[in-house]
């Protein structure tokens, strides 16, 4: 069975290779892109803190000293690297925009934890290859202020990651799930890490390994997801989203709030009647239509639209280009029993086969060939 001098130096390895990738691969992107740019560093640093502490922990030994001193520099160490990534994740959601707030409680919790467990080691004065209780107190104490600050970084990771997905939602003509599901799946990670972590440090043995192992691939995940979102279109795709009428959004405190907005009578008159033109128009069957381009072809702006959808039945632009896509599909196939379900889905906008059918059958209750032999009979 693996050691745990092996898993440390495993640990070692692997973020010394997640620092250097995040460090050396530099893309252009980083270049232009605050949120990106400044994220990565920050999270780089965080991988570093964690490849000192596994370093520190396989040439010192400490976990043969015992389980206070091995509890002692994970803390020491896992708890600034902890806050680095998770400041890391909100450069990359609030595009570079962190407030003051979120650093100091991270700096905070740091500087309380360092002060917490380095004044018990110096005032104990039990060596330090000997177990002591009054560190472990310590311990404890800083491991509860661990899961608070993890669970006050997780509450607004997911603040922010419903707002993008909302203006994900919001801005496309179908589902785009993939945009921000490793951030979905990132968060749901961290999460488990901060309620596993004040407890696994303090195991031996076999729950220790198996811990060391789900914390190994937590971090490489959460930091390869994170790189890759930030060299890919994906970014540049969800900031599109959060654009609203060419300013960009940065923060809840700047957005506008426009859940609270309503339209003048005049207004909405006038995007209604834009709407049936456009609906008239047959454009709803374009591939890969935005709330951006479909305003753009109503000629109104897209704040108007957004709100226009939000306060009508459809609520996003999706359900609206789904809603006319199916009853425009319907047609054709009642129309045509001689058409093939691809030709029919193409021409009505949807991606694939697949995506048709499985929109189809959530609308209807049925698929499309049985739609179009019942038709047909």
């Amino acid at each position: 069975m693996i050691t745990i001098e092996e898993m440390q130096f495993g640990g070692l390895l692997t973020m010394v290779m997640l620092t250097l990738m995040l460090v050396l691969c530099v893309p252009r992107r980083a270049k232009h892109h605050a949120g990106f740019g400044c994220g990565r560093w920050l999270m780089a640093a965080g991988t570093l803190l964690v490849a000192v502490q596994f370093a520190l922990q396989h040439i010192g030994g400490f976990r043969h000293m015992g389980v206070s001193q091995a509890v002692l520099w994970n803390l020491l160490f896992f708890l600034p690297a902890g806050v680095l990534i998770n400041i890391a994740v909100l450069y990359i959601q609030r595009r570079g925009n962190v407030s003051r707030r979120g650093w100091l409680w991270g700096g905070a919790a740091c500087g309380l934890n360092t002060l917490i467990l380095v004044t018990t080691l110096l005032v104990d004065g039990i060596p330090m290859a000997e177990e002591s209780a009054p560190l472990r107190r310590a311990e404890y104490a800083s491991a509860v202020l661990f899961l608070v600050i993890q669970c006050y970084y997780l509450q607004m990771h997911l603040k922010e990651y419903r707002r993008l997905q909302q203006a994900v939602d919001e801005f496309y003509d179908h589902e785009r799930r993939d945009l921000l599901g490793w951030m979905a799946r990132s968060v749901i990670l961290l999460g488990m890490m901060a309620l596993m972590v004040p407890l696994a440090i303090f195991f031996q043995g076999v729950p220790l390994k198996v811990f060391s192992m789900f914390f190994f691939f937590v971090i490489a995940y959460c930091v390869i997801s994170f790189y890759r979102y930030g060299i890919s279109e994906d970014m540049v795709r969800v900031e599109e989203s959060e654009d609203a009428d060419g300013e960009e959004v940065t923060t809840n405190c700047e957005k506008k709030k426009e859940d609270a907005d309503t339209l003048d009578d005049d207004v909405k008159l006038h995007v209604e009647e834009a709407m049936k033109q456009w609906k008239k128009s047959g454009a709803y069957r374009e591939h890969n239509l935005t709330l951006s381009s479909v305003a753009h072809q109503m000629n109104i702006p897209q704040k108007q639209l957004r709100l226009w959808l939000r306060q009508s039945a459809y609520g996003k632009l999706a359900t609206l280009v789904t809603t006319l896509r199916i009853e425009e599909a319907k047609s054709m196939l009642a129309g045509h029993p001689e058409w093939t379900i691809d030709y029919v889905a193409d021409h009505c906008g949807f991606n694939s086969r697949e995506y048709f059918h499985q929109v189809f059958l959530e609308k209807t209750g049925t698929t499309p060939a049985k739609y179009q032999a019942g038709a047909g009979d």
